[in-house]
């Protein structure tokens, strides 16, 4: 409790406050009131004391001042002033005694530029938030992996009510229906791992379709003084479809090339080279010397080597057994030209039984193989490798293993030319095949399987 006791406290203090401030009695009538207070309520210091509250301020307002004490303590209310120009104040209000009198003592704090700062703000807000909804991408804000705002974008994909995506957990909310423990992309998205740019995929329950292919680009912001993420998605879904549409296209003129090539050798070398190879064998029984027979023995050996080669060529750039038998009966020829008796063989074990399957399915699986197995002759050093391929339950499945040396699928493919192992892995996304690359002490498997 304060006790007024100088004689220059009204004057000195009371009128230098620039706040309107004034003292209530018992009676609820003006004991003192500041200057400030007086010019608000057009009334003079000198004929203010003794009038009562309901007096000089309006009954709404009075009701703040008619309570028990304290009541009116940090209440807003809006007071006209004598220009007609209404103003909100905040009142404070603290007890008193002058002179054995009890009085209550009212500070009014003009609220008016902290209204307009406020104003302003909220404006400023409803401007961000209207131009963020109107962004054709979902935008998210994350803290810890925790989501403090999402446009409406974002509340429309995921199905989510305001309320129920605020506070959740980024990786879950975005996690893949369809593999849901696979929260991998949200994990770089904090500390030092954290990426700027990275790609996230959608795809059904039973994972035979993408859904949506989706790219994140996150950016560290500074939101209501705390370190955030602003996470945007950029759906390319579309730029994937047409990405894969002219690979295949590409891919698909490049086949046409390589048959007309291999018609080209197989219709128009092979049988020049065949007829050398007779009239060449004609000469042998010509009454010539041994010396001559010797060598055209030897160039028949070395025209017989050349054909065999040109057949060799002519299967690779466009297998005719795929066209005619399908995939198993191609890859029995191919792996039958690929051993070597006591230096390297393949185990190839199969259910397909003769059973052909979609052109390009049967194509991009001989070309995968074919890589694979190219791939263990020049850079494993295997002496043997083993592939199964097999159908069952809608499945193609292949696997694939050989006893050399393995490899780091992240080292090779930061690097350029190599191991073809890009080119397996685009023919294996053409088909929307999954693959696999499993490393087994020391040993690199792949695994391979595609929806039927």
């Amino acid at each position: 409790m304060k006790t007024i006791s100088e004689s220059g406290f009204l004057s000195g203090v009371f009128n230098s406050i620039p706040n309107p401030i004034f003292a209530l009695d018992k009676r609820r009538s003006f004991f003192l009131a500041n200057q400030a207070f007086c010019d608000l309520v057009g009334i003079p210091v000198s004929k203010i004391g003794g009038m009562l509250i309901d007096q000089v301020l309006s009954p709404e307002i009075c009701n703040f001042f008619n309570g028990e004490p304290g009541t009116a303590s940090n209440r807003e209310i809006y007071v006209g002033s004598k220009d007609g120009v209404i103003k909100p104040y905040l009142v404070s209000v603290i007890p008193a005694n002058f002179e054995n009198s009890a009085l209550e003592v009212f500070t009014l704090k003009d609220l008016t530029e902290h209204k307009r700062a406020e104003e302003s703000l909220r404006e400023s807000e409803t401007l961000y938030r209207t131009l963020v909804n109107q962004l054709p991408n979902p935008i998210l804000i994350h803290i810890n992996g925790n989501v403090v705002f999402a446009n409406d974008l974002l509340l429309g994909i995921t199905g989510f009510s305001h309320d129920e995506i605020i506070g959740k957990n980024v990786a879950r909310l975005l996690t893949d229906p369809a593999d849901i423990k696979n929260n991998g992309v949200f994990k770089n998205l904090t500390g030092d791992s954290f990426v700027e740019e990275e790609e996230f995929e959608i795809r059904t329950e039973n994972r035979k379709v993408v859904i949506k292919n989706f790219l994140l680009r996150n950016s560290k912001i500074k939101y209501k003084g705390q370190d955030a993420i602003m996470t945007i998605l950029i759906d390319i879904t579309e730029r994937k479809h047409l990405e894969k549409y002219v690979l295949s296209r590409v891919i698909e003129t490049e086949e046409k090339d390589r048959k007309q090539f291999a018609a080209d050798l197989h219709d128009d070398l092979g049988p020049i080279l065949s007829s050398i190879k007779l009239h060449l064998g004609l000469l042998e029984h010509s009454k010539t010397p041994g010396k001559f027979a010797e060598t055209l023995g030897i160039c028949n050996q070395q025209l017989a080597e050349t054909i065999a080669k040109m057949r060799i060529v002519a299967n690779n750039l466009m297998p005719r057994l795929i066209e005619n038998f399908g995939l198993e009966a191609a890859l029995n020829s191919f792996i039958s030209t690929m051993q070597q008796e006591e230096v390297f063989s393949i185990s190839f074990v199969s259910n397909l039984k003769g059973r052909r399957f979609p052109k390009q399915t049967e194509l991009h699986f001989y070309r995968i193989i074919c890589e694979l197995i190219n791939n263990t002759v020049k850079h494993a050093g295997a002496t043997k490798a083993v592939v199964k391929l097999t159908a069952t339950r809608g499945l193609l499945k292949l696997n694939y293993s050989d006893n050399g040396k393995g490899y780091r699928i992240a080292e090779i493919n930061k690097k350029s030319g190599g191991m073809g192992i890009g080119n397996i892995i685009q023919r294996a996304n053409l088909i929307d095949a999954k693959i696999q690359f499993i490393d087994r002490k020391g040993k690199t498997e792949v695994s391979i399987q595609k929806d039927l």
